[in-house]
C-alpha cells in the first residue's frame, strides 16, 4: 500500500522526470519513468501517467487537494448523471468537472502505453480529491477500452464518496482489486456526509489510532473508520498518509 501511495504524493511536485522528493526515492519505485503529464490550473486538475518497467506497472496518478479551491471542488456535493452507460449512476460534480477536462488525453495515452506494453498492468492511484478522480478514470476506462480491465487496479487515499448505490454497484461489479485507504479519523472518506445518495465502494483498509490495520469489505464498512464517532474526525489526519 505504501508504494501506491508514494505514487498519489508524486502528483502533487512531480515534473517531467522522476525526480519530486522523497516520493520518487520511496523502496519500489526508483525506476519509474514519466510518460505522460497534464495541468488544467483554472480547475486545478493534473496529474501523470509513469511506467515502472522492473514491477511491470502503468501509473495514472491524480493530484489531490493542495489549495483551498481545491476543497471547494472536493465539498461541491451536487449529483450529476454520468457516466450516461450505467443506469441511474449520478456522481458529485465537483469531482466529475475536472475530471472530465483531462479525461479524454488521459484514457487515450493509457491505452496506449496499455498496448505498447502488454505485460503490464495499470495502477490508477490518487490522494484525496485525486482519489476521486481515480476512481472516476477507472469507471470511464473500463467503458471505453473493456479488454484492459483485468490488468486494472485502483488504490486511493483520504478518498471522499464518489457516486450514488448504482455508481458504487457498478464499480464492485467490476471484480477488479479496489482499494480505498482511510488514516485514523480522516474527515475527507465520511464527505459529504449524512447523505445516503452518496456512498462508498470497494474494499477500506482502516489504518486506526493504534496504527492497527481493519479492513472492511463493501457490504460492511461498520467496523471500519465507520465506527468512530463524528467528534473524532479531523483534517489532520487527511495529511499524514504513510508513503504520502
Amino acid at each position: 500500500m505504501d508504494m501506491y501511495a508514494a505514487y498519489a504524493g508524486a502528483a502533487y511536485n512531480i515534473s517531467d522526470t522522476w525526480n519530486c522528493g522523497y516520493e520518487c526515492e520511496h523502496p519500489g519505485t526508483e525506476d519509474t519513468h514519466v510518460e505522460y503529464r497534464w495541468d488544467a490550473p483554472l480547475i486545478t486538475s493534473d496529474g501523470y501517467i509513469a511506467r515502472n518497467p522492473s514491477r511491470k506497472i502503468i501509473i495514472v496518478a491524480f493530484r489531490g487537494s493542495a489549495e483551498a479551491g481545491d476543497w471547494i471542488e472536493d465539498f461541491t456535493g451536487n449529483p450529476v448523471q454520468w457516466p450516461e452507460t450505467i443506469a441511474d449512476s449520478i456522481v458529485v460534480l465537483g469531482f466529475l468537472s475536472g475530471y472530465l477536462v483531462s479525461s479524454s488525453s488521459v484514457v487515450q495515452h493509457t491505452a496506449k502505453l496499455a498496448a505498447q506494453y502488454p505485460d503490464h498492468g495499470i495502477s490508477a492511484v490518487g490522494h484525496s480529491l485525486g482519489g476521486a478522480r481515480a476512481a472516476m478514470f477507472v469507471a470511464d476506462i473500463s467503458i471505453k477500452h473493456p479488454q484492459l480491465l483485468p490488468r486494472v487496479q485502483l488504490y486511493t487515499y483520504g478518498q471522499a464518496k464518489v457516486g450514488n448505490p448504482a455508481f458504487a454497484a457498478y464499480m464492485n461489479g467490476l471484480g477488479m482489486p479496489i482499494y480505498r485507504v482511510v488514516n485514523r479519523g480522516d474527515i475527507a472518506p465520511h464527505l459529504p456526509y449524512n447523505n445516503s445518495r452518496i456512498v462508498h465502494f470497494g474494499t477500506e483498509v482502516w489504518i486506526t489510532a493504534n496504527n492497527k490495520t481493519v479492513v472492511c469489505q463493501s457490504n460492511d464498512y461498520s467496523l471500519c473508520s465507520e465506527s468512530l464517532p463524528p467528534a473524532a474526525f479531523n483534517i489532520r489526519d487527511h495529511s499524514t498518509y504513510p508513503g504520502l
